[in-house]
């Protein structure tokens, strides 16, 4: 299967939270935590939006549930002062969350044999504090934070290292990591590690729990010599 993979792929890109790192409902619980205190309604609508939001920058999330779910008015500056009393709360939780069941093995297995990019929508030197506290930033050939959102992130990278879309997988947990991997021609395969909440891709995604059997889901891909 080794060379298969090696002369089938130009570049594999992961999300981080929910992929590499098992950190995707500590996020959600922590944006949550920011409106406790909020009517049980607007509580619930905001919990709702969080559980389909993921893949975009947290400055997008505090944007809509401010303007369009509480109905403030919210300048640029405001959104600014959320996002880092959030980043304050939620780096060291990060740094700590467990990696997803497969997730360093695969990068060990696969480091150096085929270009693997870190591609998140977490803020760019946060993002990569909490690679290189977990000893992971010599996985990657590149580690790349918000901004840009995912599609447009996806696309320089593609671009920048020249790298064929059509040999290029896009491996996340979010409903935005696949609408990236799609306006970008690049394969996609979604990983959906909560068997209690409904998938949040079409029925045709090739998904996983983890990245245990990530070999054998990227060797089914239809993939041109």
């Amino acid at each position: 299967m080794a060379n298969v993979l090696e002369s089938h792929f130009d570049a594999l890109v992961f999300d981080c939270d929910g992929v590499i790192l098992d950190s995707a409902s500590l996020k959600r619980s922590a944006f949550a935590e920011f409106y406790r205190d909020q009517p049980p309604a607007l509580y619930q609508a905001i919990l709702a939006y969080l559980s389909r939001g993921g893949g975009q920058p947290r400055d997008v999330k505090f944007h809509h549930i401010e303007a369009h779910i509480l109905g403030r008015s919210i300048n640029h500056h405001d959104i600014r002062a959320l996002s880092s009393a959030f980043s304050r709360y939620i780096e060291d939780k990060v740094t700590n969350a467990p990696p997803l069941p497969g997730a360093i093995e695969f990068l060990e297995r696969w480091c150096g044999r085929i270009p693997l990019y870190l591609l998140s929508a977490t803020p760019q030197q946060e993002l990569r504090r909490v690679i290189d506290q977990r000893q992971l930033t010599a996985y990657f050939n590149d580690v790349l934070g918000a901004p840009p959102d995912k599609t447009n992130g996806l696309n320089s990278l593609i671009a920048t290292r020249q790298h064929d879309a059509s040999r290029t997988v896009m491996v996340g947990d979010s409903y935005n990591d696949y609408r990236a991997a799609r306006s970008n021609n690049t394969h996609f395969i979604g990983i959906k590690n909560d068997e209690s909440t409904s998938s949040p891709f079409p029925k045709e995604v090739l998904t996983q729990l983890d990245l245990q059997n990530l070999d054998d889901a990227l060797a089914s891909l239809p993939i041109s010599s």
